[in-house]
């Protein structure tokens, strides 16, 4: 009887494994993942303009042009639409003015001051070198009659002691002459003592002008703009806040600069680059470096 059983049993298992061996179905080899593909390289990323502190004195209207351009020169560069711009489900981008803003606009303060000073200064370096051309045009006339008239002087003299006594009447009228020049260049070198001192002065104004000029310079300035822009993420939820900008342009800059970390790009070496640790004079407008950057990541080359 238990024999009975335990070969029904052992039929059921066989039947059993035979079944599982013709229907289980194939295994499917899992596919690694293209090369440096994250989810801001695959999925398209919208923003938003949430708020603009008002102490900026920057309106939604003024604002919202200048972040548009900004997500559309990425998405030129890159040659697909990777920002868009979306009011209600974008992450948010805010505007919160701190004390970086006020030094960005005593930083504009001071260069509007220094090139008023520098309009000023072109103006008297002009007069200057206009009125020393002069100056030295007539310092080479009288010069040359300094010289003509010491010849002059010098021939009368020889002349006055070889003449006879009938020549004493020409001598005579020779001589008031040469006497009549001698006045003249003693007024005319007045006048030229009158010139280099009025140069002089021309000179010491122009040169206060760039010591007041200078002195508005601190004594340590930054080599470049401090950091006015954070790009917060978590997971998937991005924020940006911007903290300063000193015109449009700059605004701009760093708008570019803060979209670049939201699609994952990291600060790079290069100086002129818009993903360079600082903002600088040397950034224009997205660069191959900045491209690169994003396909490297996003592309794998």
């Amino acid at each position: 009887m238990w024999s009975l059983i335990i070969l029904i049993l052992r039929l059921f298992l066989l039947l059993t494994a035979v079944l599982l061996w013709l229907f289980w179905p194939a295994v499917t080899p899992v596919k690694a993942p293209s090369h440096g593909t994250t989810a801001s390289c695959d999925q398209l990323i919208s923003w938003r303009l949430e708020s603009i502190d008002p102490a900026f004195g920057l309106s939604t209207a003024e604002a919202l042009p200048l972040i548009s351009d900004a997500a559309a020169q990425w998405n030129q560069a890159l040659g697909k639409e990777v920002l868009r711009y979306d009011p209600q489900q974008g992450f948010p981008i805010r505007f919160i003015f701190d004390a970086r803003q006020q030094q960005q606009l005593e930083q504009l303060l001071l260069e509007r001051n220094l090139h008023r000073y520098d309009n000023r200064i072109e103006d008297q370096q002009q007069d200057f070198e206009q009125q020393l051309a002069e100056f030295q045009k007539i310092k080479d006339d009288f010069a040359e009659k300094d010289r003509q008239l010491a010849a002059d002087i010098q021939a009368f003299n020889q002349k006055a002691q070889q003449a006879d006594p009938g020549a004493a009447a020409l001598l005579g009228k020779e001589q008031a002459e040469l006497l009549s020049r001698q006045k003249e260049h003693a007024l005319e070198a007045e006048q030229l003592d009158a010139l280099t001192e009025k140069l002089q002065d021309r000179q010491q104004q122009l040169n206060n002008t760039i010591a007041d000029r200078n002195a508005l310079i601190p004594a340590q300035q930054s080599t470049g703009l401090a950091e006015v822009g954070l790009l917060e993420q978590r997971g998937n939820n991005r924020t940006m806040t911007i903290f300063a900008y000193k015109d449009a342009h700059h605004l701009t800059l760093t708008l570019l600069h803060e979209f670049g970390h939201a699609l994952g790009i990291g600060h790079l070496s290069e100086a002129g680059s818009i993903m360079h640790t600082q903002l600088n004079s040397a950034q224009q407008q997205l660069t191959n470096a900045d491209i690169s950057a994003w396909r490297q990541q996003c592309e794998g080359g």
